[in-house]
């Protein structure tokens, strides 16, 4: 999970009434969560967990058709690779038909070693072993040693991703881009301190590496999620724990990077963006992902909201669900928090409407049983988010009954769902899709654990979504110990979701009597999918070890796929706006021509009726350049003109206000 987070595991026989909260029948395991200072600092000599042994193979979910093909990528010097939840490690470009897998390096002799970060390089796609170049190390550990071991500037955790400028097709023109925790020269004894920096995808000396010292302002701690986009700009968010006090700031520690096209590396700013909670817990889970075409921006977080509406927000206190916040800007600016609900009279009717009948009979105390607005919700521990074209966020997530205390139910197959939650109007209303049930939840080996590790992954495009997660469905296994991959797919443009191999309502098993059947651990999607016509190939990751307390090896798939017709079950929501403005629906729609402009842009807006209209042109890095201000304009077709001549040739954007309301269209400069 996150953050390394504490666990503790309980098996509840019985749950007691609270108020009229619903009960489950007894024989239901919990999971609880509980926010705590990570393990910050790793044993300085091996540890002695005993040799991991699998259980012995059974028959899972699935068939023995499409087998897919494992290649062996680099390794790690411990299981901690790919450890702390569901970061961005994989990333594939679809115009550069290349794909990376970004790491912890090892093994080596030394701890030192784990503190250097590396990257399994892979063109063509990544299609044979042959097209992989594995252990590319990219950021080292070379500061002086500490008494402990480890170099004061040993990185942890990273997050990475491709970025390549709009229109690129050249693998030289295109960098590595990595954030990731460093010990901060131990002067907090533990994490606090980043380092980030790229490599060039052709030329592996062309690397560069800064170092930022935790400074308090704003305190920063472990980077949980990191994307880049085409125009330049790099996103980087941090659950916003201060590790001197010990405690969640109410806050995400957001870092926006501006490519510097002199250093070939990205130039961050740092600073906090509220994120309010109702307790001390803070945010189980955090990421970022933005839009196709990189303006729009979503935040999220897994959090229990401290400015939930009364008589709206969930049934009881102490659950998580999603918040999120909007920039419309490239991240210049952040909207207010939207809370999504799951339960409830105003929860999401996708996931109240699961459970069949016969489920609530089956496993709550009744009669009476409990209606479907009286079943308390929460989300689990980790999640994934992506932007669709229309700038809609998709949130990927777990979804349990919530018995209280921060935790979930589970050991029941069934009661834990996977869900694509969605908005198809800017987050104005929410859906949810339901793409799989869980079985198991948690995998615990020695001294590490995993949750499910669901990822969403999109196409160029953002007109299709890909949900991956791990589950164990092994007869009498009641936790995730022999995970597979599973995974489901999402047109939006028809509002359809993928069958399984059968044409059943159901996720595929990827990994099903592969080379990693039963072992595909910690897996980790790519942010995007490549794209080839009618077929749309997922590329995924896993890590195997044969002992936890030894080096892991890295395995990537690149095989699966599905096709249009593979998208064949509808789904019962609202259509997305296909064919349509995303702002079809709101105040005004903005338009600007030539674009790329080298003198004069003809910016034409729409308006539904007569409204205040003021004009804003802003830089990468936010600098207002231009203001004007157009007062009153009447209902209908408006142009006016910018005058581009006298600006720098880059990426610019011009933000019309129209009562109040923003919208944003990006200038591209020659």
């Amino acid at each position: 999970m996150k953050k390394v987070l504490l666990i503790s595991l309980a098996f509840i026989i019985g749950l007691a009434v609270v108020a009229q909260r619903p009960q489950l029948k007894s024989g239901v395991f919990v999971k609880n969560f509980h926010k705590a200072q990570a393990a910050t600092i790793e044993p300085a000599a091996p540890n002695t967990i005993s040799p991991f042994k699998p259980s012995p193979w059974s028959q899972k979910n699935g068939d023995n058709s499409n087998i897919v093909t494992v290649l062996n990528l680099g390794t790690s010097a411990n299981v901690l690779g790919y450890y702390v939840g569901s970061r961005t490690m994989v990333w594939a470009d679809d115009d550069l038909n290349a794909i990376i897998n970004f790491h912890r390096a090892g093994p080596g002799t030394t701890y030192q070693i784990s503190g250097y970060l590396a990257m399994d390089l892979g063109v063509n796609m990544g299609a044979t072993q042959a097209d992989w170049t594995n252990q590319i190390i990219v950021a080292n550990a070379l500061l002086p040693v500490s008494p402990s071991g480890y170099a004061y500037d040993a990185n942890r955790y990273p997050n990475a991703g491709i970025y390549n400028p709009a229109g690129n097709t050249t693998l030289a023109n295109a960098y590595c881009a990595f954030i990731a925790p460093n010990f901060c020269n131990l002067v907090l004894g533990g994490f606090g301190g980043y380092s980030y920096g790229s490599a060039n995808l052709v030329n592996f000396a062309d690397t560069n590496k800064t170092l930022r010292w935790w400074d308090g302002n704003p305190p920063t701690y472990i980077p949980s999620a990191f994307t880049v986009s085409t125009t330049g700009i790099a996103h980087a968010i941090d659950g916003g724990y201060d590790i001197v006090n010990s405690v969640y700031i109410d806050s995400l520690v957001y870092g926006r990077g501006i490519w510097n096209a002199t250093t070939t590396d990205f130039d961050y700013t740092f600073k906090a963006v509220a994120m309010p909670c109702r307790d001390s817990y803070g945010t189980a889970d955090e990421e970022i992902a933005a839009s196709p075409d990189g303006n729009t921006i979503w935040m999220c977080a897994l959090t229990n909201y401290a400015g939930g509406t009364p008589g709206v927000a969930p049934l009881i206190d102490s659950t998580f669900y999603p918040l999120l916040r909007r920039s419309v800007d490239g991240g210049q600016t952040w909207e207010d928090p939207i809370p999504v609900y799951l339960d409830g009279p105003n929860g999401i009717a996708g996931i109240k409407n699961h459970f069949s009948d016969y489920f609530i009979q089956n496993f709550f105390v009744g009669p009476p049983w409990p209606t479907r607005d009286e079943i308390p919700y929460t989300c689990a521990f980790d999640h994934g988010l992506a932007v669709d074209k229309w700038g809609n966020p998709h949130i990927a997530v777990v979804v349990g009954y919530a018995p209280g205390t921060y935790s979930i139910s589970t050991g029941v197959d069934s009661l834990l769902n996977v869900y694509d939650i969605y908005s198809v109007n800017d987050g104005a209303t929410f859906n949810a899709v339901h793409l799989g049930s869980l079985k198991t939840f948690r995998g615990t080996w020695g001294d590490y654990s995993s949750d499910n590790r669901v990822y969403i992954a999109s196409d160029k495009a953002g007109e299709k979504m890909f949900v991956t997660y791990n589950d164990t469905r092994i007869d009498g296994v009641v936790d995730n110990q022999n995970p597979e991959v599973y995974a489901r797919g999402f047109n939006l443009l028809t509002n359809m979701i993928t069958a399984d191999e059968g044409g059943a309502d159901a996720p595929n098993n990827v990994t099903f009597l592969s080379d990693i059947t039963q072992e595909a651990y910690m897996q980790c999607t790519s942010r995007y999918i490549f794209t080839d016509d009618n077929k749309y190939t997922v590329p995924i990751c896993t890590q195997w070890w044969a002992d936890p307390a030894l080096d892991a090896s890295f395995k990537y798939i690149p095989d699966f796929s599905y096709v249009d017709s593979d998208f064949s079950i509808l789904v019962g929501n609202p259509p997305f706006p296909v064919g349509l403005d995303k702002k079809n629906n709101e105040l005004a729609t903005v338009a600007v021509y030539p674009n790329p402009v080298k003198d004069i842009a003809k910016v034409t807006l729409t308006l539904k009726q007569s409204s205040n209209v003021t004009v804003n042109v802003t830089n990468l890095v936010g600098q207002q350049v231009m203001t004007l201000n157009k007062g009153s304009m009447t209902a209908g077709s408006q142009q006016f003109t910018i005058d581009a001549s006298n600006l720098t040739a880059g990426v610019y954007f011009i933000t019309v206000t129209v009562n109040g309301q923003k919208f944003t269209q990006k200038m591209v400069v020659e």
